[in-house]
């Protein structure tokens, strides 16, 4: 009973229940979405052009300043006016657009109310109300160039619009500087996705199923499943100890490879995972895991080869 008060009070009220799902949390990595820059590591933002370039242009130079990876700056910033060498120059410009229209709108309106209870409508009718339309649009173009040939490794135009219409009864839901402000933010954290590799952590559901199991062994796996809210690696032992004494099922070979793929240890993982396919596993997280795997297998190769680039400039 109380359980189901719980759950009723989270439909009415918006609280968030607990996931029941048990999980292991996997560490990953994304390379830069559009640019190749791994070769690039002294970075100087030049003056944009555009009443909001000069603010576009201290974002991305802060954004960029500020990117770590394995515990060390991706790029040394460079200031132009320090006369320092630098391996690549960002370009670029923003501006704000704004334009206004009328329009109408339809709203309800009572033309005939109760004599007895002026309270209370006889009548709705709709009639139109004159409104203003608003468009505010954040335009911004950015361009990364190496300096040693020219070549241009990263450009992209950016565009965010906000379009709202301002009636007598609902006004703005934010100022023209707000939007523009946020925008910017948004715009700078785009170019930071693409020129540079995030690190992220997912929470990844375990494969409950028993199915296959000889009871003993149903309960150990069970108990390791249990087991993952607490102690994710004692989990991991548990479930690695019952190869030994059962043949694998999907979803515990299914689990062996998130195990492995939590450690990176890439290559069990990627057996483990085939192997949960080869026993009928259908699940859409393998897939998804081979994915990630290769993304942050990229990832940490390009960092390997950029460190060894950092260290000896």
């Amino acid at each position: 009973m109380r359980r189901w008060r719980m759950a009723l009070a989270a439909l009415l009220f918006g609280f968030a229940m607990p996931a029941a799902a048990e999980t292991l949390t996997i560490a990953a990595n994304d390379p830069p979405e559009r640019a190749n820059v791994n070769d690039l590591v002294r970075i100087a933002v030049d003056r944009f052009e555009g009443e909001d370039g000069a603010e576009l242009a201290q974002g991305i130079e802060a954004a960029l300043g500020t990117v770590r990876f394995g515990n060390r700056p991706y790029f040394r910033m460079i200031g132009l006016e320090t006369g320092a060498a630098y391996d690549a120059i960002v370009t670029g410009s923003a501006k704000t657009a704004l334009s206004e229209s009328n329009v109408t709108e339809k709203r309800k309106r009572c033309v005939e109310k109760d004599p007895a209870n002026k309270d209370k409508c006889l009548k709705e009718d709709e009639v139109d109300i004159r409104c203003r339309r608003r468009i505010v649009t954040v335009s911004s173009t950015v361009r990364l160039a190496a300096v040693a040939d020219g070549s241009v490794r990263y450009s992209r135009p950016l565009v965010t619009r906000d379009e709202q219409n301002i009636c007598p009864d609902r006004q703005a839901s934010r100022t023209i500087e707000d939007f523009v402000a946020e925008a910017l933010r948004g715009q700078v954290d785009t170019i930071r996705g693409d020129v540079a590799p995030r690190a992220y952590t997912i929470d990844v559901r375990v494969d409950e199923n028993r199915k296959g199991l000889d009871k003993p062994v149903a309960d150990a796996f069970k108990a390791a499943v249990r087991q993952t809210k607490t102690d994710p690696a004692g989990a991991c032992d548990a479930w690695a100890a019952m190869t030994r004494d059962a043949e694998p099922t999907a979803a515990l070979a299914f689990n062996l490879g998130l195990c492995a793929e939590q450690r990176r240890d890439f290559a069990a993982a990627g057996d483990w995972y085939g192997q949960a396919q080869r026993l009928g596993s259908k699940s859409r997280d393998i897939p998804a895991a081979f994915e990630r795997m290769a993304r942050t297998q990229r990832t940490l190769a390009d960092w390997e080869a950029r460190q060894r680039l950092m260290d000896g400039n």
